[in-house]
């Protein structure tokens, strides 16, 4: 059996479950009659996780506003303040630099997600 050297730096930094993280990006694609939103979410170290969501809606505003209130319900995720939204129905021929972004679906996911993350600091305190 083969000993362990030095401990890597790897070795000290907290499991992934136990980060915080923010959303960086948020992407609405169409499937059938509903529509599916994926979170982009980074924590600190730079880890990236995605979150996919299907709404049981066909309405954007509605779908942005149930997919906040799913990752903000996480806990662990702090942050969304900067998340761009973007729909994907163009990523097939378009770089993602280049997808639409919605302002106002931005705000109102923003919106939805504070508030729910409210209500959970304020349950855990």
């Amino acid at each position: 059996m083969k000993r362990r050297g030095r401990p890597r730096d790897t070795d000290r930094r907290p499991i992934r479950a136990t980060a915080m993280w923010r959303v960086d990006q948020v992407f609405l694609a169409r499937k059938g009659q509903r529509l599916e939103v994926t979170c982009s979410l980074v924590n600190d170290q730079g880890d990236l996780r995605n979150l996919s969501v299907v709404a049981p809606t066909s309405d954007p505003v509605a779908a942005v506003r149930h997919a906040a209130e799913y990752v903000a319900a996480k806990g662990n995720v702090y942050s969304a303040s900067e998340a761009r939204l973007r729909w994907t129905h163009a990523q097939l021929h378009t770089e993602q630099d280049a997808l639409e972004r919605d302002l106002d679906l931005e705000d109102e996911f923003f919106d939805a997600f504070e508030e729910v993350r409210l209500e959970v600091l304020d349950r855990l305190s």
